[in-house]
C-alpha cells in the first residue's frame, strides 16, 4: 500500500516544472513590511495545490501577514523535509498522505476524522501543528460515465459486482496496488474487472471512447465539473481519506500569534467544498491564473476583508 501512495506522489510531482517558484506579492500594499509576520508557505506543483496556496496567501495578506508562496517544491516528503529544515514555515498537505508517506502508517479504512487525528498526533511529536481540515477530499476514486451508472443503477463501487465483466482503466501501476485493482478485488469482490492501462490524465477520454467502462479518478478532477461522469462511493474506505490542512511549525506559530493566523487559515478551509474545488480546478485547467481564481473565490465567500475576532 505504501508503494501505491509513493507512486501517486511521484505521479503528481512529475508535473512540476522546476524546484520551486517564488510568488510575486500582488497584495504587497496590504501587507506589513516588518519581518515578524512574514511566513513562507510551500506547495506541490499541480493546480489544486497552487490554488490552495493562493487562497491562504491572499486571505492571510489582508489580515496583516506577508506571505512568500513557494510553488512546486515537490511531493509530500520534500515539503515535510523543507519544513523540518526551516526552508518553509508551512505547507499544503493532505491528511492521508501525511499519515502514510510522512508518518508511515496505514490509511485504508480510516474516515476523515480518524485520519486527521492520527496525523495531528504524529505532528505533535514533531513540534508541528495542523490547521483544521477542509470539508473536501481529493482522493482516489472509481468513475463511470453518468449514462453508464444510470443504466446499471450504480451508486457505489460494490455495485460493480452486479455488472459482471467490465473494463477498468487506470494508470499502469494501479493494477498491482492494494489501493488499486488488488484492493478492489479483495475488498469489493470485483473479480470480473479486466484491467486496461492508460496514461494518467487519459482515463476520461477512455470512458468517452468506450475503451473503458470504469476508471480510476480523483475526487476533485476538473472533468467532474462537466456532469458527464459519476464518482462511485467507497463505503469501505479502501482509498482512505484525503482532506487538506496546513502543516506549520510550532516555532513559527509562537512568533506570529497562532490563534490569529490559524483563524484565517481555518476560515478559508471551512469554505472549501468538493464542488468549489472542482470548479476552481476546472478554471485553472482551462487556462485561468490560479491567483485570479483564488481571488474570485475569496471575494465570493466574503474573505477579502480582515476577519474580526468573535
Amino acid at each position: 500500500m505504501k508503494a501505491r501512495l509513493v507512486l501517486a506522489a511521484v505521479a503528481l510531482a512529475a508535473l512540476a516544472a522546476g524546484c520551486g517558484e517564488s510568488n510575486t506579492e500582488r497584495d504587497a500594499s496590504q501587507q506589513p513590511q516588518g519581518a515578524s509576520l512574514r511566513v513562507t508557505i510551500g506547495t506541490q506543483e499541480f493546480p489544486e495545490a497552487r490554488i490552495l496556496g493562493e487562497l491562504w496567501r491572499q486571505a492571510l495578506a489582508v489580515n496583516g501577514y506577508a506571505v512568500d508562496l513557494r510553488k512546486g517544491i515537490g511531493p509530500a516528503e520534500d515539503l515535510d523535509q523543507a519544513l523540518r529544515d526551516g526552508e518553509i514555515d508551512g505547507y499544503v498537505a493532505y491528511t492521508g498522505t501525511v499519515l502514510s508517506i510522512v508518518a508511515g502508517e496505514e490509511v485504508s479504512g480510516l474516515d476523515p476524522e480518524e485520519t486527521y487525528e492520527q496525523a495531528r498526533a504524529y505532528y505533535e511529536t514533531q513540534d508541528m501543528a495542523m490547521s483544521e481540515m477542509t470539508p473536501f477530499e481529493n482522493k482516489d476514486a472509481i468513475a463511470t460515465t453518468t449514462a453508464y451508472a444510470a443504466e446499471r443503477d450504480l451508486t457505489s463501487i460494490a455495485d460493480l459486482r452486479q455488472v459482471g465483466d467490465f473494463v477498468l482503466g487506470a494508470r499502469p501501476e494501479f493494477e498491482d496496488l492494494y489501493l488499486g485493482l488488488e484492493g478492489l478485488q479483495q475488498v469489493y469482490g470485483l473479480t470480473g474487472a479486466e484491467f486496461r492501462p492508460f496514461a494518467l490524465g487519459a482515463q476520461y477520454a477512455a470512458l468517452d471512447n468506450g475503451d473503458a467502462d470504469a476508471v480510476n479518478a480523483f475526487t476533485t478532477d476538473p472533468q467532474l465539473d462537466t456532469g458527464k461522469y459519476t464518482l462511485l462511493e467507497d463505503p469501505e474506505r479502501l482509498f482512505g481519506s484525503q482532506n487538506v490542512v496546513m502543516v506549520v511549525s510550532e516555532d513559527k506559530l509562537d512568533s506570529i500569534d497562532a490563534d490569529a493566523f490559524l483563524r484565517v487559515v481555518n476560515a478559508v478551509n471551512s469554505e472549501l467544498s468538493e464542488q468549489a474545488m472542482v470548479q476552481m480546478n476546472a478554471r485553472v485547467t482551462e487556462g485561468q491564473d490560479d491567483g485570479d481564481v483564488a481571488k474570485s473565490f475569496l471575494r465570493t465567500v466574503g474573505l477579502t476583508e480582515p476577519l474580526r475576532e468573535n
